[in-house]
This record gives structure tokens, C-alpha cells and sequence, in this order.
């Protein structure tokens, strides 16, 4: 299972996953990090190949060397994810000799805004996508598994969100999470319960005030 939702409003970004990572058809690990801060405003998220999860990580801590400590700005990360998922990953192989599908999420502060980018590569070819609250909006997107009908995830989102009233940033979590254990519920590949696990980072604020969070089975 690779499972990543966001929610977006003009001033706060949640990112949530599971914890499943993959090698090839093996499952290598359930309660790996998908997430990482980038910035104390950007995070990075990702879905389950193991080793392009670990790329992702290695180049970033190297990013970070190279600037002596200096902050890193929005479109630098954009940039360098973009062309390793649209170059790079285009003719990569996983161990077992087969594509990879991966999708990679920056979310975070840009300027004076909250936004997010995806980009990925899927059966279907290299996709991007741009996500942008306009004022008073809540934006909220997701990367569901290939087994999962993404319309039926939202039909969950809008039934959960029907039941609990979004009024703090703590009731996003929630939300989040529930949704998380319904996407493990009806995952045709699930093997066992933990990949339930949601684990989530927030950035609160265009100042990005950051915290993570995780999610009981």
C-alpha cells in the first residue's frame, strides 16, 4: 500500500502516509518515515519504492552540505524533484526488473503561499499536478494505491468530514487518519494491519511552525 492525502488552506499544509515501503514486490518495512522536512517550511512526501525514497533523502541531506546552512528556497526543490522523477525515474527498474511507479509530493510555504506539486511516474506516464488554495478554500488531494478507486477515497473524505466538523487544524489529523485506516480496510494488496499506521508532518503558518504526528493501528 502507498497512500499519501494532503490538505491545504492558505496558511496551514498536512501531509499524512502509511508506513509501508516497498523493494520490488517485497515489503521491506511498515512504519517507514515517508516524509521529510526539507525546510522548516517544505516538506517532501513520497510513496513506497525504498530505494528511490532513500535517493530522495540522501540527495537532500547533500543539498543541504552544499549550502553551508543557508536556507533553501521553494523552486530549487521543485526544480531538482521535478527532473529526477521526469529523467531519472523514467527508465529506472525496481529489483525485481519492473518500472517504478512513484509519485513524490513537495508541500509547503512558497513565497506567501501554501501550496503543493506532484510528480510522478505511473503506468500511465509522467504526470504533474498543482495544488493551490485560493482565499477561504481548503484544498485536499491524494495519492491512492493502484488497487484503490481515488473517487471512492474522496466519497470516504466527504462522508468522514460529514460526521466530524473541520475546526481546528487537530480535527484535519483526525480526518486524516481515519481515512488512512479506510484506505488500509480496502487495499487489495494489505498483507497485515500495520501499514494502518499514519504517520503525518503539518507546517502551521507561513512562518512554518512544524510538527509531526503519528497514528495508533
Amino acid at each position: 500500500m502507498s497512500f499519501i492525502s494532503g490538505f491545504l488552506t492558505k496558511d496551514f499544509c498536512s501531509i499524512v502516509a502509511d508506513g509501508r515501503m516497498s523493494q520490488g514486490a517485497k515489503t521491506v518495512g511498515e512504519n517507514y518515515k515517508k516524509f521529510m522536512l526539507a525546510e522548516s517550511n517544505i516538506l517532501i512526501a513520497t510513496t513506497g519504492n525504498a530505494q528511490v525514497a532513500d535517493i530522495i533523502k540522501d540527495f537532500i541531506k547533500r543539498l543541504h552540505v552544499q549550502s553551508n546552512g543557508a536556507q533553501l528556497n521553494w523552486q530549487l526543490y521543485v526544480n531538482v524533484i521535478q527532473q529526477f522523477v521526469k529523467e531519472t525515474l523514467k527508465e529506472a527498474k525496481d529489483i525485481d526488473g519492473n518500472c517504478v511507479n512513484q509519485i513524490v509530493v513537495i508541500c509547503g510555504v512558497n513565497g506567501n503561499k501554501i501550496m503543493a506539486l506532484a510528480f510522478g511516474q505511473t503506468d500511465a506516464g509522467y504526470i504533474q499536478r498543482e495544488y493551490l488554495p485560493e482565499e477561504n478554500e481548503q484544498r485536499f488531494f491524494t495519492m491512492t494505491p493502484p488497487g484503490v478507486n481515488p473517487d471512492a477515497v474522496t466519497k470516504e473524505f466527504i462522508s468522514i468530514t460529514n460526521k466530524i466538523e473541520i475546526r481546528t487544524y487537530s480535527d484535519i489529523v483526525i480526518v486524516q487518519s481515519k481515512l488512512q485506516d479506510y484506505v488500509a480496510e480496502i487495499d487489495s494488496g494489505k498483507s497485515v494491519n500495520t501499514h494502518k499506521m499514519g504517520m503525518g508532518a503539518r507546517i502551521d503558518g507561513i512562518n512554518g511552525r512544524f510538527k509531526e504526528w503519528s497514528s495508533g493501528n
